[in-house]
C-alpha cells in the first residue's frame, strides 16, 4: 500500500472531501488562476471572479465567472469588455451547461470500421498513429469554427508546415451575402461595425439584430439605451422599421412592421433607393446607377405590401434623420437574392452618407475571416485518400447535406471538440478538447477589442488544449511550429499565446512592463484600443452597375400547395451548436413561447386551403428535402410564406438534443443556395403525432391591461410625479376603509424592483439567468408538456391591443405583495413576510397544499411535483447559496435573497450602510437591455424610489386586488403616437 502524507490523511478525512476523493474525475485545483479581484488568500467559501470570453456564438462577449471551492456555479457579463459592457444572452448564460455536460466526450476515442462503439484510447495510442500518418507523407486539409488570435496561428501554422493552405474557418452563419455585396460595391469585402447607440433611424431588412444578427448583445444594448425614456442630453429615442416575411422578436420591438413575401425586402430596398435618387436627396451621388436600379425593379415586378406614399415616407425619413442606418438579412443563405438586397442596403448607406458613422468598414467583424458556401464545396470536393482531415468544434455535416458523403473520401478524419455530434460521428479519431471555460486562449471579435480566455477551473475529464494537440503533433512528426523561422519554438500553446500577447503589448502600452501587462489582461478579460482606425474614404467600383444588372432568375409560379420557404436562427439554440443545453430547450421562444422543438408557420389563409389545422403534423419539402414537424398557423407570417427555425433536429450531440424537432439545413441547397426564395411543398402528414408545447396560451391580453402601453405625446407633458398614482408597498400605503390587514413597519430594508417595459426586447436572458442562480430543474418536454413548468421568471409576450404586429414583453417574477394573497392561506406558515418586505418560502415547513398557488392573482408559484435527479456532473454548477429543493415543495422567486444577504454583510463588515445599486439579482445584471432596477425603497434618494414614486409611467400590475406589490412596471412607449 503506498504511504499517505499527513496533509492528504488530513484532506481525505475532511466530510466534504469524501465525495471528491471517491470520484476520480474531479480534481483539486493546485494552481491559482488570476483573477478580476485576486485575494491575498483564498478561504474555502469566498467566491472569487475570473474573467474570460464567450465562446458560444462568434459575438466574442466578455464573460466574468463566479468560482468557489473549485468549481464554476455563474456567469455574467464582464462590464470592461467594449462589446457587451457587463450583459449576457441566454446562450452565454447556458455556457455553464455546455462546461458541465454529462454528454461530453471524456477520452480519446478510435471508430474502427464495420465497429459501431468507439474504442477508448489513450493520448499516446491516439497521437502516435496520427503521427505516423503525418510524417508518411499525408496532407493536411482543416476546418474550424472561426478562430482569431493565437490559435488561429497555430492552426494556419500546422497546415503550413506540411505544405497545405487547405484551412477554413466554418460559420453556417457566416454572412457571406454582406461580404460580396461589399466587396462588389466597394472592394471591401468585410463586415463592417454597425453603431446602432447612434442611429435616430434604423432601417431592418430581415436583419434579427436583437437575435441572432453578428453582435445582438451588443446591439440590445445599445438599442434599450436609446429607447430609454428619458434620454440625457440631445439625444433623441431611436424609431425602427422592420421589412420582412415573419414578425420577428426584432419585428415586434419595431415600431412598424412591414410584412412582405420573402425577396420583396430587395424591391423595397430599391425601390427606396430610387426615391432618394431622383429626388436628389442623396448625399453621394448614386445617379449612374438609377437605370441599373429601375431595371432591377421592372425585373423583379410590383411591390407588395407597402403603398408609394409609404415608401416615400420611409425614404424622407431614412434620409433627413440626423442618423440613420440600414441593416440586411437574412443569415443562413448565400444566395443572389440575399446579395441584392445586401447590395442595396450598402448603397442605401452609402446614399445617406451613413458609411464612416453608422457604418464603420475600419472597424471590420471576425465573421469577416469565415469561408463562404463555395470555398466549402470546393474544400470539401478535394478531399482524397491522402488527406487527413482535422475538423475544429464545427458541425457541417449537421448543417451542409453533402459533407458527409465527401468526407468519406478522405484517408483519416480527427475530430477535436467536446461533444459527438454528426459530424464527429464520421471521424475516425476523436481527440477531446478542453472546453472554452478551461481553456487557454484569445479571441478577437473586432479590431479594436482582445479578448483573453483562461481555465475557471481545473479539468473535468482527460482533455487537452487544441493548441497543444497541433504543437505535439508537429512535434512527433519531425516538424515543429515556430512563429518566425528564427523564432524559438514555443514549448506548448500557452507560450505560443503569451508570444502573441507580447506583441500585443508592444503595439497598444510599449511602455507597461510584460508581465504586468499580461496580469492585467487575465484580471480585465483582455485589452481594448482606444485609439479609433482612421476611417478611410469609401467609393464604388466601376463595376457596381454590372453587379446590379446581371440577369434575373425568374421566381417559379406558386401552385396551391408550395410556398416560399424562411428559415430563421433560433434565439436560443443559434445554429444548432448549443441544442444539448436543457436550460435552451425549456426557455420559451420570445414571439410563439413555445418549448422544446421547432415548428412550420403557415398564415391562416394558406392553411384553409390545405385542410391544415393548428398542431398537425406538416411534410415540408424542398428540392434538396423532406421534413415533418408541427405546424402552427398565425398572422405573423405571409401568405405566400411558409416559416421554420434552425438549430433543432439533430441526430447526435446529446439526449437533450436527440430527436427534438427537426433540421432546417435539409432544406436547403448544399451550397446553401438560399433560405429564402426557395419554394417548398406542403402536405398533411399520414401520420400525426404530439403537437406544440406552449407554456403561454396566446398573446391576447383579454382586456385586463396587464401590459400597458402609453403615447409619446402623453408622457413627453407630463412632469414627475405626475401619471397614475400606485399604492406604495410601505405604512404610508395603507387605508384603514380598504385594508384588511394593519400597516408593516419596516426598520432597515423594504426591497423593491422597477421593471421598465420600454426598454424589455423579449430575449429570455433574464429567464436562463435565473435557472442559473437559483438551481431550477430543467424537467423536460414530457412534464412540461403537462403544464409543470419551473421558471420563476417568464417574459411573456403580448399585443398592443388594436394594433398587429406590435409586441410587447412583460417580465413575470414573484410581485413581493405587502399585502400577499399567498401568505394567509398557508397552513404551516411555509409562505411568510420577512422583516425586509420578502414574500419568504420556508422549504422545509412547507407540505404542499398549493393553497398559496392557488391564491395567487399573478400565477408565479411553482410546485416541485418529482424529485429531479442533477445527473453528474451538471451538480457541480449548483449555487451553494441556494438550496436544491425536494419533491412536495412550492418555490418561486427570492428577488435573490442570497444575494441581498452578501450585500448586507459585506456593508456591515466595512461598517457601512449598502449602497444604491450595490445589489443587483440575476435577471438585473445578466439583462442586455437594462430593464431592471433593484433597490430599497425606504431610501427616498434610490433609484427604484425614484421611479416609483415620480415616473410618470408607472403602474402596478392588476393594482385593484390592493396586494401592493413591490414590483412596479413602466408603461411601454408608443413611438408612432
Amino acid at each position: 500500500m503506498p504511504k499517505m502524507s499527513r496533509r492528504t490523511f488530513l484532506w481525505m478525512t475532511g466530510g466534504s472531501s469524501i465525495a471528491l476523493a471517491t470520484d476520480s474525475p474531479r480534481k483539486l485545483i493546485n494552481k491559482l488562476i488570476p483573477q478580476v479581484i485576486p485575494p491575498e488568500n483564498i478561504q474555502p467559501g469566498d467566491w472569487i471572479t475570473i474573467a474570460t470570453t464567450c465562446r458560444e456564438c462568434p459575438a466574442g462577449c466578455g464573460m466574468h465567472l463566479s468560482h468557489r471551492d473549485g468549481r464554476v456555479t455563474k456567469a455574467e457579463g464582464n462590464p470592461q469588455h467594449l462589446v457587451n459592457r457587463g450583459t449576457l444572452c441566454a446562450r452565454g448564460q447556458s455556457s455553464l451547461q455546455g462546461l458541465y455536460d454529462p454528454d461530453r466526450v471524456q477520452k480519446v476515442l478510435q471508430r474502427q470500421k464495420d465497429v459501431e462503439t468507439p474504442i477508448t484510447r489513450t493520448w499516446e495510442e491516439g497521437l502516435t498513429a496520427i503521427a505516423g500518418k503525418l510524417a508518411a507523407g499525408a496532407r493536411v486539409a482543416f476546418i474550424s469554427r472561426l478562430e482569431t488570435g493565437a490559435l488561429a496561428e497555430v492552426m494556419k501554422g500546422f497546415c503550413s508546415a506540411y505544405g497545405s493552405d487547405r484551412m477554413l474557418f466554418y460559420e453556417p452563419f457566416s454572412y457571406e451575402h454582406l461580404r460580396t455585396a461589399h466587396q462588389e460595391l466597394f472592394g471591401l469585402p468585410r463586415i463592417p461595425f454597425y453603431n446602432l447607440e447612434n442611429a435616430d433611424f434604423i432601417l431592418s431588412f430581415a436583419a434579427d439584430f436583437l437575435e441572432t444578427w453578428i453582435s445582438p448583445v451588443s446591439y440590445a444594448m445599445q438599442w434599450g439605451n436609446r429607447r430609454s425614456y428619458p434620454l440625457a442630453g440631445n439625444a433623441r429615442n431611436t424609431r425602427m422599421v422592420y421589412v420582412g416575411p415573419r414578425l420577428s422578436m426584432t419585428a415586434g420591438n419595431a415600431d412598424q412592421f412591414i410584412q412582405v413575401p420573402p425577396g420583396h425586402e430587395r424591391n423595397i430596398a430599391a425601390a427606396i433607393l430610387k426615391i432618394i435618387i431622383e429626388r436628389g436627396w442623396a448625399k453621394n451621388d448614386l445617379r449612374p446607377l438609377l437605370p441599373a436600379i429601375k431595371q432591377m425593379i421592372a425585373q423583379h415586378g410590383p411591390i407588395q405590401g407597402i403603398s408609394g406614399q409609404r415608401l416615400v415616407q420611409l425614404a424622407r425619413t431614412f434620409i433627413s434623420a440626423r442618423t440613420s442606418v440600414a441593416l440586411a438579412g437574412p443569415q443562413g443563405t448565400a444566395s443572389r437574392p440575399a446579395v441584392e438586397t445586401a447590395a442595396l442596403v450598402a448603397l442605401l448607406n452609402h446614399a445617406a452618407g451613413r458609411i464612416g458613422t453608422t457604418v464603420d468598414f475600419s472597424r471590420p467583424h471576425a465573421l469577416s475571416n469565415t469561408s463562404s458556401e463555395a470555398d466549402l464545396q470546393r474544400f470539401m470536393a478535394l478531399l482524397g485518400p491522402k488527406d487527413i482531415l482535422f475538423v475544429h468544434e464545427a458541425n457541417p455535416v449537421y448543417a451542409n447535406s453533402q459533407a458527409a458523403q465527401l468526407m468519406k473520401h478522405t484517408g483519416m478524419t480527427v475530430y477535436l471538440g467536446t461533444m459527438m455530434d454528426e459530424t464527429a460521428q464520421t471521424a475516425d479519431w476523436f481527440l477531446p478538447v478542453d472546453y472554452s471555460l478551461e481553456a487557454w486562449g484569445d479571441y478577437d471579435p473586432d479590431s479594436a477589442t482582445h479578448g483573453i480566455i483562461q481555465p475557471t477551473l481545473a479539468r473535468l475529464y482527460d482533455t487537452r488544449l487544441t493548441g497543444d494537440i497541433l504543437i505535439d503533433l508537429s512535434r512527433r512528426a519531425g516538424k515543429r511550429l515556430v512563429r518566425t523561422p528564427s523564432a524559438k519554438p514555443p514549448a506548448d500553446f500557452l507560450g505560443w499565446l503569451k508570444q502573441r500577447w507580447e506583441r500585443l503589448r508592444l503595439g497598444q502600452a510599449p511602455q507597461a512592463l510584460p508581465d504586468l501587462f499580461w496580469i492585467d489582461a487575465l484580471r480585465n478579460g483582455g485589452v481594448w484600443s482606444s485609439n479609433k482606425p482612421k476611417v478611410a474614404p469609401v467609393a464604388l467600383k466601376p463595376t457596381a452597375m454590372p453587379f446590379l444588372t446581371a440577369p434575373v432568375v425568374p421566381k417559379p409560379r406558386l401552385d396551391a400547395d408550395m410556398a416560399e420557404l424562411w428559415l430563421w436562427p433560433s434565439i436560443m439554440l443559434y445554429d444548432g451548436r448549443l441544442a444539448n443545453r436543457g436550460w435552451l430547450q425549456e426557455t420559451p421562444d420570445p414571439v410563439t413561447f413555445i418549448v422544446w422543438g421547432n415548428w412550420i408557420d403557415l398564415h391562416p389563409a394558406k392553411a384553409a386551403r390545405l385542410g391544415i389545422r393548428a398542431g398537425d403534423q406538416v411534410e415540408l419539402s424542398s428540392s434538396s428535402g423532406t421534413v415533418t414537424a408541427p405546424v402552427r398557423i398565425s398572422n405573423d407570417v405571409n401568405e405566400q410564406t411558409a416559416a421554420l427555425s434552425f438549430g433543432q433536429g439533430h441526430s447526435a450531440l446529446g439526449s437533450k438534443a436527440l430527436g427534438v424537432g427537426v433540421n432546417a439545413f435539409w432544406l436547403l441547397g448544399a451550397a446553401g443556395t438560399s433560405s429564402m426564395f426557395a419554394t417548398c411543398r406542403i402536405r398533411k402528414a399520414a401520420k400525426q403525432g404530439r403537437g406544440l408545447i406552449y407554456t403561454a396560451p396566446d398573446r391576447d391580453q383579454h382586456e385586463r391591461e396587464i401590459l400597458q402601453w402609453t403615447p409619446l405625446s402623453q408622457v413627453s407633458l407630463m412632469r414627475a410625479g405626475e401619471g397614475q398614482d400606485v399604492i406604495l408597498p410601505l405604512p404610508e400605503g395603507y387605508r384603514p376603509d380598504r385594508d384588511m390587514y394593519p400597516p408593516r413597519e419596516y426598520l432597515s430594508h423594504r426591497w423593491a424592483m422597477v421593471v421598465d417595459l420600454q426598454r424589455c426586447i423579449g430575449c429570455g436572458a433574464c429567464t436562463v439567468a435565473c435557472y442559473a442562480e437559483n438551481n431550477i430543474a430543467v424537467i423536460g418536454k414530457d412534464k412540461v408538456g403537462a403544464g409543470r413548468e419551473m421558471a420563476w421568471l417568464r417574459v411573456a409576450p403580448y399585443e398592443k391591443p388594436g394594433q398587429t404586429g406590435r409586441l410587447g414583453w412583460l417580465p413575470l417574477l414573484c410581485q413581493h405583495c405587502d399585502a400577499a394573497p399567498c401568505e394567509p392561506v398557508c397552513p404551516v406558515f411555509a409562505a411568510v413576510h420577512n422583516e425586509e418586505g420578502l414574500n419568504a418560502q420556508i422549504y422545509n415547513r412547507c407540505i404542499g397544499t398549493r393553497y398559496c398557488s392557488n391564491n395567487c392573482p399573478y400565477k408565479v408559484r411553482r410546485f416541485n411535483w418529482i424529485n429531479l435527479a442533477w445527473k453528474k456532473p451538471l451538480d457541480l454548477q449548483l449555487n451553494p447559496e441556494v438550496t436544491v429543493r425536494s419533491r412536495g415543495v412550492m418555490e418561486k422567486c427570492t428577488f435573490c435573497v442570497q444575494r441581498i444577504r452578501q450585500a448586507e454583510y459585506r456593508a456591515a463588515r466595512e461598517n457601512r450602510k449598502v449602497l444604491d445599486g450595490e445589489i443587483q439579482t440575476a435577471c438585473m445584471q445578466t439583462c442586455p437591455a437594462r430593464v431592471f432596477a433593484f433597490g430599497d425603497l425606504l431610501d427616498p434618494d434610490s433609484l427604484v424610489s425614484r421611479l416609483t414614486r415620480k415616473d410618470p409611467r408607472r403602474y402596478h400590475l392588476l393594482e385593484e386586488l390592493n396586494t401592493k406589490t413591490a414590483v412596479t412596471y413602466l408603461r411601454r412607449i408608443d413611438m408612432e403616437a
